[in-house]
């Protein structure tokens, strides 16, 4: 029997030093798996052989040798039956980092002996003990953050990973569902392991266990993975978030603007109608009564209203110091002050009236101011305005044109007492150019069509020397026994008086909102622009804080609660903030 067993040994160191001749001698009997064996320190090994042929039954020897042909265990043995699998075990094996060949000699009677082999490695069995029993690691999947982070786990003190590199696996799962796979991997001299993640899936926590001593006490190792996207994608949503909410927010303003503009138009319409009602009431019975711009009004605001509708879906700023809605404005105060100035136009009117009565005798002024003094329909808002102010100078106009008139007929007056006293020569020429002078200017007076070309006559300057010729000429030739004059020593009469009750209609100045907002908005602009961006940054660091930090995150659900905090902070502190500009410019911006 020993010589049997030397002469296996002897054929098993023959195929060691010589593969290619063996291998021709070794298709009917060979292992399962060609791979290597890691055979763990201490303990058996099984594996597998095949009988590829289906009439022999074999004995067969295995036996563990290393590379220079020594044996490193005792020899197994395990019958094959023909077209047979049979699985024998390898005693076990010290110490590790031994490495050889599993070499298989099969026997039988009447067959040469077939050999087969393959190789093994001892390897210790990871043993390692981590520092920590929990362990929690963060994936992120992003554009800047990618991959695990703190994915390595330091092991025990005065523990290391050996001489050799083992490989554990584990697995981590989601309460939501999903799994995924850990592997640990401890390399030669290292004192912690690399942990690695395949499989992750969607966001959240996976928890789990990993045993990195699977044959010792004080390897598990409890593990969490946050599989999370990074900071940037919801930074950039509350980014989004405040963006939108600005931009409802300036729009929301916008139309509010628009609406208080439109607003203002139907006030000024009713109390247009109000103002057209009190001015018939203070007309009645009177020539004017029939005066009106009621329809061209409404036709105005109504314009207005129609271009402030079409300013509502402009992407544009509605400023009151520029632009298209600053002309609307323009427009709507000045229809405002037209109705302003409506009723006290009947007023304007009745003086008209009053110093029309004091003008005799036909005159051009006094012709135009009958005109003035019929009523009629305005087709036009551009008409009130030229037409008040014509009225009031067509008032002061006949005014003046009374007070000269009768300076006229009474130095005509003087001239005819003169003409008697006055003897011929040198006296009867100057008194002759002084009331011709006279009677010129009393012909453009009453040729004057209207209170310009009544003014451009300049009156007054012109008497100033016929009249003081006039005045000599009597203090030379009538003395003391003239009697009484109406004339003045400077040769006119007193200046006139304007018609009482008659108020100046464009003396009243109104503040609007217009002017009160442009007072406010280099103010109010810095402190926005300064609110902005300290509400910016609350808004972003406390939607992290709430829906990000210390949580997963990557869902729908997550990306839309990101996206809503962000408008709904960006809205709240923006309402609060308008509150707080009301009360800082000193209450509500209303028109005076």
């Amino acid at each position: 029997m020993h010589r049997l067993w030397r002469a296996a040994t002897v054929a098993a160191l023959l195929l060691i030093t010589m593969p290619a001749a063996a291998s021709a001698e070794s298709s009917d009997v060979e292992f399962a798996d060609s791979a290597p064996v890691a055979i763990p320190v201490g303990k058996p090994a099984p594996v597998t052989l095949v009988n590829n042929n289906t009439t022999v039954r074999y004995e067969v020897t295995v036996t563990a040798t290393r590379t220079d042909g020594t044996s490193v265990a005792p020899p197994a043995t395990v019958d094959l039956a023909a077209g047979g699998v049979a699985t024998v075990t390898v005693p076990a094996l010290n110490p590790a980092g031994t490495e050889g060949f599993l070499v298989a000699v099969a026997r039988a009677a009447g067959v040469a002996p077939v050999v087969a082999r393959r190789p093994f490695r001892v390897s210790a069995a990871p043993a390692w003990k981590p520092s920590v029993a929990d362990w929690r690691i963060t994936s992120y999947r992003g554009a800047v953050l990618h991959g695990p982070y703190n994915a390595t786990v330091p092991l025990a003190k005065d523990t290391s990973c050996g001489d050799a590199a083992v490989v554990v696996v584990g697995a981590v799962a989601r309460p939501a569902g999903g799994t995924a796979t850990v592997t640990a991997t401890c390399r030669p001299g290292m004192t912690s392991v690399d942990l690695s993640l395949r499989g992750l899936g969607a966001a959240g926590d996976y928890a789990g266990k990993i045993d990195l001593a699977p044959d010792a006490d004080g390897g598990e190792l409890a593990l969490t993975v946050r599989h999370t996207d990074d900071v940037v994608y919801p930074a950039l949503l509350l980014l989004a978030g405040i963006a939108l909410a600005l931009v409802a927010s300036w729009q929301s303003g916008r139309l509010t603007t628009l609406s208080r503009a439109r607003e203002e138009t139907f006030l000024v319409e009713a109390d247009a109608a109000a103002a057209h009602q009190r001015f018939r009431a203070a007309a009645e019975g009177r020539s004017w009564r029939a005066y009106s711009f009621m329809a061209s009004l409404q036709g105005r605001l109504e314009a207005v209203r129609r271009e402030l509708r079409g300013l509502r879906w402009l992407v544009s700023e509605i400023d009151v110091d520029k632009g298209r809605y600053k002309e609307l404005l323009d427009v709507l105060a000045e229809q405002r002050d037209l109705v302003d100035a409506w009723e006290p136009f009947a007023a304007r009117l009745a003086a008209l009236a009053s110093a029309r009565d004091a003008v005799t005798g036909e005159s051009g002024i006094a012709a135009h101011a009958d005109e003035l003094l019929h009523g009629r329909e305005l087709p036009s808002t551009g008409e009130v305005r030229p037409l008040v102010e014509e009225a009031e100078r067509t008032e002061s106009a006949l005014l003046t044109w009374a007070a000269d008139d009768r300076t006229v007929r009474s130095l005509l007056d003087l001239g005819v007492r003169l003409d008697g006293a006055v003897p011929a020569g040198r006296g009867q020429e100057r008194l002759g150019r002084a009331v011709a002078a006279v009677r010129r200017i009393s012909d453009d007076m009453r040729g004057a069509k209207d209170g310009p070309a009544y003014a451009e006559l300049q009156v007054g300057p012109r008497l100033d020397e016929p009249g003081t010729e006039l005045i000599a000429l009597r203090q030379t030739y009538l003395g003391v026994l003239g009697g009484q004059s109406t004339v003045p020593d400077n040769g006119r009469a007193g200046p006139p008086a304007r018609t009482a009750d008659a108020p100046h209609t464009w003396d009243e100045v109104r503040e609007t909102a217009t002017a009160m907002a442009r007072r406010a908005a280099l103010s109010r602009r810095l402190r926005n622009a300064l609110a902005f961006a300290a509400i910016g940054a609350v808004t972003v660091w406390t939607g992290l804080a709430a829906l990000y930090f210390d949580r997963p995150f990557g869902t729908w659900q997550d990306y839309s609660a990101v996206l809503v905090w962000g408008f709904g902070t960006q809205t709240a502190i923006a309402v609060l903030a308008g509150a707080l500009d009301r009360i800082i410019v000193g209450g509500s911006v209303v028109r005076a």
